[in-house]
Formats: structure tokens, C-alpha cells, sequence
């Protein structure tokens, strides 16, 4: 059906289908390992599914959780039926969710979990499915308020927040909890206000994105309190009601800030509400949302703020806000960048309609291209992989918080953005790039250009005809001989490696150790222009390359060692072998046996994970700035 995420999704994310229905890994996870089960014909409702397609429905949920438990190790799951003529859905399409659980997937497993099925024989800890938490205060070090609240929004289907006081960094505690809400079809209405001048305008238009980005699905009020009649606004409530269970109401004295959510000494209650509970609640947010003094608010509205906002206590601010809130983000570009902005402007000056710009890693690629966008009204931002997009799409917001970004790929296809940012594997395609005119985009980027050689990349640039067109890379040297300044044009616009950016103190200093090994690499096969894959694996998977590997890490490396492998074999041995000699190491790859890919990034990253073994999973668009060790365990081509 035209217009329908399921009946147009993309293929390449399918990992399993029969006749009736294709499997694909959800694009919004609410825990590692969520899958969908998604029918082939469109209809709405499971009533209207033929038997065929029950039966091959029941088959693929199986096949889901047998491919769940090779990934993951599961406590649990929820199954879940999205039917599109219940109240409230909004994709019209029918699908199954197979959620796995974990234990400590929230802070009380049972909390929530309902409908369990017992994952390996795991009954026991999964029996109680009707709990309801016990009177508990939340708040400050012992007891934190946020985690919690980030579980419960985990399968929520509506969250509404009334707060006086909002503060950038205690809105982006939630924020992808929130557009994750939104992506999956959720709303939220949030309402803070003016109270004490305290809120940030920058905090207030933070929310206001989420309200652009998300139209109807996002409602953003702003309380304006009126002196005249002793109204104040001090509210502190959030509403969270979830798909599968009752809805969960907090009640006390945090407001959204950093401080108040992890730290500050707060006392909030949590409890779960009964419908007529939740009713009365919704009823009062009418209220509020319907009040006299709330407006929506818009940028009208936040300058209207700023321009009559009183001088506030500083000491008020910290309190509220905490040290994190004191920040500013980097606004300006760097020495770097704006060299490479006088070039791009002489060369636009020239009549060039495109370039190529190569930085080293760390220079700031994304946020150069997000500087020169700036006198561009629409833009395309294309990349291939969805960290990528994600990284990207922050930057931009931060230097061009007036525009309406959206997201093409995955499922979601907003046309209508302003700054569009693609998968190149969704518009890449002909029935894709249909959708939109040739000059549609004023301003093309093509990030990590050293892929652009490739079939999907040379389909949309050769069929888009932007004003400019910009390349970027940090890697312009292919081995397959094909002319990447060719495709802009021939026209480098600027170079600058990681000498310079380190002499400019731009980059950090390394050292580099070139370690000699047992495998004598001219006995391997050259095939095609790479070693043949089957011979270099054999090479590289002994114990004595593996002892030696780790001896170079103990004597030369730090405590958070990322390892690039060959293979998934290559990859798995090397965490055993680690594991084994008493380090905590795993393997993150495209096999049905890897560790989780985000999860185990964030353990790497709070040193609860020494060493993580990949392959081609983070050789380019990773943002980790907490590794202090790279070992290369296989050959490369790449400067």
C-alpha cells in the first residue's frame, strides 16, 4: 500500500521471511535484540489474516526468538500484537513485536513485564506478572529518578510532562528516549513555563525541535504566569502510559534537569495508576494544556521570553541545573574548518557546483559541512550507516536549531524536511529517488566519499543536480582505482591530514608500534585484489599470534582496546583467547553468535569491557572518544 513504512520498507534490513511475512530487527529497539514480525499483504488487523499466514506468522515469531537467543542472552519475552484498528495506532499495517528482557533491563524485572513467555527454561524469575511497585521515594545519588523513567518510556505509547524548569542537558537525558516515542508512532506533551525567568531560551528551543521535527505527534506548551492573579507555575508530574501494561504516574519535586534527575536530593513517588487513575490525571493536563495562560510555544513565543526575561540568581541556576548545565556548546569553527569555508566559498565564487574535502579523522567533517549549509534553505545529507546519520543530525541541529530535519531510511520517510538525512541504501534506490525532483536539494552532502564509486551513490548523484555538491572524506585513496575527485567535478577543494591537525594541536599525538609477526604474508593467495580469505583466516587464527598479540597489548596498551579482525572466526577466537587469559573481551560482528553492537560500545566505554574484537563494524563514523588502544590484527590497505 503506497505510503505504508511496512509495504515499502527496506529489503536489506530483512534477516529471515517465509511465504506470508519477512522478520527485520526493529529500527527503535526498546532492548537489545527487538524484532518485528511483518506480513507480506497489508491489512490491519490480526482477524484478517488468513490461516496461512497465522501459521507462518507463529513460524517466524519462533525463528525471531531462536535468532534473539544466538545474539542475546534473554530472561524473558514479550510478545506484542500492534493492530491497526486499535485506538491509537498509527501505522495501519499489522505486526508482531518479540521483545526480549532482561533482568536488569529495568531496575525491578518484573515491573512491567507482562504476557512473559520463559526464554531456556527460565520460569521462575518471570512468574509474578502482575506486580505493582511498593511505596518507594526516588531521588538523589542512593535512589536516582532517571533511570526509572527512561524504563518506563520504554514501551510507552504516550508521555505527558508538566515541569516549571527545563535545562539543556536535563532535555537531552531523554531525548532519545522521546524521539524514539515519536518514531515509533507515540506522543508527548511537554508544558513548562516562565516561572522566575529560570529557563534557558536555548533550553525552550531545544523543545521546540522536537515539536518541529514531529509536528501533531509533539505538543510543546509554555505556561505564562500572570503576576496580576498571584498564578504561579511549579508543577513537577510525568504521565507515562505504555502499550502492554498500566500506565505509570511520577508525582514530586523533580523538575528536568540533570541535577534533579540523577543527583539533587529530590523525593519523588512512582506509582502504577488504574484507567480511571489515569484518566483523572489526563484530565488535569487538559486542563493545564487548555488554561488560559499556556500557549504553544514557538519561536514568537521564546523571543517574546528573552526579551522581558528578568536577571536570575546564579545560585538558583546551579541549584537547579548542575555543573553540566554551565557549558556552552562549541558554536564556531575551528582553525581547520575555517580555512576549508574560504575555500569553499572561493570555489563556489569560481562556478564550481561541486568538491571534495578531505580531513583527518577528528578534524570535523560533519560540522564543517553543517557550517556551509547555512545560507542553503534545503539540504541533503547522505551517509551509510545510521550512526553516521544520527552523530550528523545532532551537529546540524546544534549550528541550524531553526530547521526542520528529518530522516529518510529505516522506515520513516520525511519528504517535506528541510536538512534530509539518507540512507544512501533507501535513496539510493530509482523508486526512491522518484520522489523528489532533481533540484529538489540546494545543497548535496556526501559523507565518507570514498564509498561514492558504488552503484547506489553514483545513481543519486548522478541524478540529483543540487547548487553544490559536497564530498567528504578522510580517506580519498582507493585501492580499486577509481577517481574520487572525478565524481566533484576533479575539483579538491582542501586537504589537511593528521600531521597538521596534530602540529595545530587539533588532534592528539599517538604511538604507533609496528609489530612483526609468524605469518609471512607472500604465501598468501592474492585474489581479486585482496588476500584470499580463506588462507589469510587460517594465517591469523593460531595461539601464537594470539599470545603475541596480547603480550604487545599488556607491555604497549591502555585499559579500552578496540581489535580489528578478519573474520567472525577471527573475531570470536580472539575474544575467547582474552577472555580465557582473564581480561573481559568480546566479539562484535554481523554473525548470529556477536555480542550486542551498542551495548557492549557503552561497557567499553565505562571500563567494564576491556577489550572489544570486530570486524568491519566501526572502521569509520564512530565516535568513542574514550579508547586509548587500536589493534590492527589485520592487514590494510589504508594509510
Amino acid at each position: 500500500m503506497k505510503g505504508c513504512p511496512f509495504c515499502e520498507i527496506d529489503r536489506e534490513r530483512v534477516f529471515y521471511e517465509n511465504e506470508s511475512v519477512f522478520c527485520i530487527w526493529d529500527g527503535f529497539p526498546v532492548a537489545d535484540g527487538h524484532s518485528l514480525v511483518i506480513p507480506k499483504r497489508h491489512f490491519s488487523s490480526w482477524f484478517d489474516a488468513s490461516e496461512k499466514e497465522v501459521a507462518d506468522i507463529t513460524a517466524a515469531t519462533a525463528i525471531c526468538k531462536e535468532q534473539i537467543e544466538r545474539n542475546h542472552s534473554p530472561d524473558g519475552f514479550n510478545i506484542g500484537i500492534n493492530d491497526g484498528e486499535a485506538a491509537g495506532q498509527t501505522v495501519m499495517h499489522m505486526h508482531l513485536h518479540v521483545i526480549p528482557r532482561y533482568e536488569r533491563d529495568v531496575p525491578d524485572p518484573r515491573g512491567g513485564v507482562r504476557h512473559v513467555i520463559p526464554s531456556k527454561g527460565n520460569y521462575l524469575k518471570n512468574q509474578e506478572v502482575e506486580h505493582n511497585d511498593a511505596f518507594t521515594i526516588l531521588g538523589g545519588p542512593d535512589a536516582p529518578l532517571l533511570p526509572k523513567l527512561l524504563a518506563d518510556f520504554e514501551e510507552a505509547s504516550r508521555v505527558s510532562i508538566a515541569v516549571a524548569f527545563v535545562t539543556k542537558t536535563g532535555l537531552r537525558l531523554i531525548e532519545d528516549k522521546v524521539r524514539a516515542l515519536l518514531d515509533r508512532g507515540g506522543e508527548l506533551i511537554l508544558i513548562t513555563g516562565d516561572y522566575q525567568g529560570f529557563n534557558d531560551p536555548d533550553a525552550l528551543r531545544d523543545a521546540l525541535h522536537w515539536s518541529k521535527d514531529y509536528g501533531d505527534s509533539c505538543y510543546v506548551g509554555f505556561f505564562v504566569t500572570d503576576s496580576s492573579r498571584n498564578i504561579g507555575y511549579h508543577p513537577k508530574g510525568y504521565l507515562i502510559e505504555r502499550v502492554h501494561s498500566d500506565a505509570v504516574f511520577y508525582v514530586g519535586s523533580s523538575n528536568l534537569t540533570i541535577a534533579a534527575m540523577e543527583n539533587g536530593i529530590e523525593w519523588n513517588h512512582r506509582t502504577e495508576v488504574s484507567k480511571e487513575q489515569r484518566d483523572l490525571i489526563l484530565g488535569e493536563f487538559s486542563k493545564l494544556r487548555n488554561h488560559r495562560c499556556t500557549i504553544p510555544l514557538s519561536e514568537e513565543v521564546i523571543v517574546d521570553y528573552e526579551s522581558r526575561r528578568p536577571a536570575i540568581s546564579v545560585s538558583l541556576k546551579a541549584e537547579e541545573a548542575g555543573p553540566l548545565d554551565q557549558v556552552s556548546e562549541i558554536k564556531t569553527p575551528n582553525e581547520i574548518q575555517e580555512i576549508a569555508l574560504e575555500k569553499l566559498n572561493s570555489t563556489r565564487e569560481e562556478g564550481n557546483q561541486a568538491g571534495l574535502v578531505v580531513l583527518a579523522t577528528g578534524l570535523g567533517k560533519t560540522w564543517l559541512s553543517a557550517f556551509d549549509t547555512n545560507e542553503f534553505k534545503r539540504v541533503l545529507f547522505v551517509a551509510h550507516r545510521d550512526e553516521i546519520l544520527a552523530q550528523a543530525k545532532k551537529t546540524f541541529r546544534t549550528i541550524r536549531p531553526e530547521s526542520k530535519l528529518g530522516h529518510y531510511g529505516g522506515g520513516v520517510f520525511d519528504q517535506d524536511a528541510e536538512i534530509l538525512f539518507a540512507s544512501v541504501q533507501t535513496l539510493g534506490r530509482e523508486r526512491h529517488l522518484n520522489k523528489f525532483p532533481p533540484d529538489h536539494f540546494d545543497y548535496i552532502v556526501i559523507d565518507e566519499f570514498h564509498h561514492a564509486a558504488a552503484k547506489t551513490y553514483r545513481r543519486l548523484i548522478d541524478y540529483f543536480v543540487p547548487e553544490f555538491l559536497l564530498g567528504l572524506t578522510a580517506t580519498p585513496d582507493r585501492t580499486d582505482g577509481s577517481d574520487l575527485v572525478e565524481l566533484c567535478g576533479r575539483n579538491l577543494v582542501y586537504q589537511c591530514d593528521f600531521h597538521e591537525g596534530i602540529e595545530r594541536g587539533l588532534l592528539s599525538p599517538f604511538k604507533y608500534f609496528g609489530v612483526g609477526d609468524e605469518i609471512n604474508f607472500g604465501n598468501i593467495p592474492w585474489r581479486n585484489g585482496k588476500f584470499d580469505p580463506v588462507a589469510l583466516e587460517n594465517a591469523v587464527v593460531t595461539s601464537t599470534r594470539a599470545e603475541n598479540a596480547l603480550n604487545q597489548l599488556k607491555e604497549h596498551g591502555g585499559s579500552k582496546t578496540l581489535g580489528f579482525c578478519v573474520s567472525v572466526k577471527h573475531a570470536n577466537y580472539m575474544a575467547e583467547y582474552f577472555s580465557d587469559a582473564g581480561l573481559k573481551a568480546v566479539a562484535v560482528h554481523a554473525g548470529e553468535d556477536s555480542a550486542p553492537r551498542k551495548q557492549s560500545l557503552k561497557e567499553l566505554a565505562d571500563g567494564s569491557l576491556d577489550v572489544l574484537f570486530s570486524v568491519d563494524m566501526f572502521n569509520e563514523g564512530l565516535d568513542v572518544p574514550d579508547i586509548d588502544t587500536v589493534m590492527m590484527l589485520r592487514p590494510t590497505h589504508s594509510k
